[in-house]
């Protein structure tokens, strides 16, 4: 017996053409996909169940799951229930491996294929029933019991299968400290299998996708700001540039520290990040100095920004299908005229300020950028929503330039 070859004998010819319409790819791409997904989800498994509390939480999934959809697939992605599908897949993906694990699996998988982030992951999704309900049929007919040690003892066993079945230039090491976040999203997790049932399960909360270390970046604003406004009807002297520049970094600093001392350390790419963006607050800063009469107020734009993008987020996040991607319309056309807005004024900022904004859009871009890529990838709703959203992509895009 080969898991990775029981899982692959339910994609039919007639399975893998439904999931390639779905998804956005040719018969060739949904062939090269799912011949290297179906093992990359095993061996996440796999490590998964390398712990005790990792294969209790596993268990937990698998006895939530309508094993009678295998017999099924082609009917089931052809019709009206393939959403759902893909709505479940989605879930046991962040309650089994966390929002973390999960990313490494999409990122890497999307760069080997050379395939969108976003069609990645609802190829992830739609598979995930599939392996899990795969697995814990076989645990059934092997006369095991869908538990901890059942579920230890067949990956134990299957994981030479797993590891040959990857295809050549990809291994379980390219998915970095995959198991390392897999080891923290259980950890972090049994609260979530404890509500597992019927097949509903109890998500995390996402982050909102604003960096929490960049509102530290604009306390040197905020106080130059109020410095400014309160002496400027009093006819106070000259403000001394220099000396505020190297107060207020001295502030960020303390701050910064205060922020690693209570465990907000910062990865290796949002240091990278802050960095830069130090560097584009601090000439802001200068710019504002020099400009203090007739400057847009930047800590307060930064900010409408920052509130936009949470609405956009919010948005997307809530189109699952057509009906809520046709209610969502009005209100993501809305957005789009206060974006123009936001740029009309963005334009006007000094070049500092320009580059602090551009900054500031292109990360939090970054992290939108996915998530409109998996809405626009579910059938029908890329034709509804791509006349409102490219342009505002356009525009979000020209921020800074």
């Amino acid at each position: 017996m080969n898991i990775v070859d029981l899982v692959k004998d339910q994609l039919t010819s007639q399975v893998l053409g439904s999931l390639g319409s779905l998804v956005g790819t040719n018969e060739a791409q949904t062939k090269a996909a799912t011949a290297a997904a179906v093992p990359a989800m095993l061996g996440g498994l796999a490590k998964l169940a390398g712990t005790s509390q990792g294969a209790g939480q596993l268990a937990s999934a698998l006895g939530g799951l309508d094993l009678g959809m295998l017999g099924n697939l082609a009917g089931v992605l052809g019709g009206s229930n393939a959403s759902k599908m893909a709505d479940k897949g989605g879930s046991l993906l962040g309650t089994l491996f966390g929002n973390s694990a999960t990313s490494m699996i999409v990122e890497t998988l999307a760069s080997f294929l050379g395939i969108k982030g976003g069609i990645a992951r609802s190829m992830l999704s739609y598979l995930a029933p599939v392996v899990l309900g795969t697995v814990a049929k076989q645990l059934t007919s092997s006369g095991k019991s869908i538990d901890a040690a059942g579920i230890q003892s067949l990956f134990s066993d299957q994981s030479r299968n797993i590891q040959s079945a990857l295809p050549a230039g990809l291994s379980l090491g390219d998915f970095g400290s995959i198991a390392k976040a897999v080891t923290s999203a259980t950890s972090g997790g049994a609260s979530h299998s404890s509500h597992a049932s019927h097949g509903h399960v109890e998500r995390k909360p996402e982050s909102s996708g604003f960096p929490s270390w960049l509102p530290w970046l604009a306390l040197p604003l905020i106080a130059l700001g109020a410095f400014l406004l309160m002496n400027k009807d009093k006819g106070a002297k000259p403000v001394d540039k220099g000396a505020v520049v190297v107060n207020q970094t001295e502030m960020m600093k303390k701050k910064m520290a205060e922020s690693q001392k209570s465990g907000e350390a910062l990865a290796e790419k949002a240091a990278a990040q802050g960095a830069q963006a130090v560097k584009a607050t601090t000439d802001a800063v200068s710019a504002a100095v020099e400009k203090a009469s007739d400057a847009i107020d930047l800590t307060a734009f930064g900010g409408d920004m920052t509130g936009l993008f949470g609405k956009l987020t919010d948005s997307f996040k809530g189109i699952t299908d057509v009906p809520s991607a046709e209610a969502a319309v009005p209100g993501l056309k809305d957005l789009a005229g206060i974006l123009e807005g936001y740029k009309a004024t963005a334009d006007k900022l000094p070049a500092a300020g320009k580059a602090t904004v551009k900054e500031m859009v292109g990360t939090n871009l970054g992290t939108l950028q996915p998530i409109i890529d998996t809405v626009l990838a579910i059938p029908g709703v890329g034709d509804i929503l791509r006349p409102i959203v490219e342009p505002m992509l356009k525009t979000l895009s020209a921020f800074g330039l």
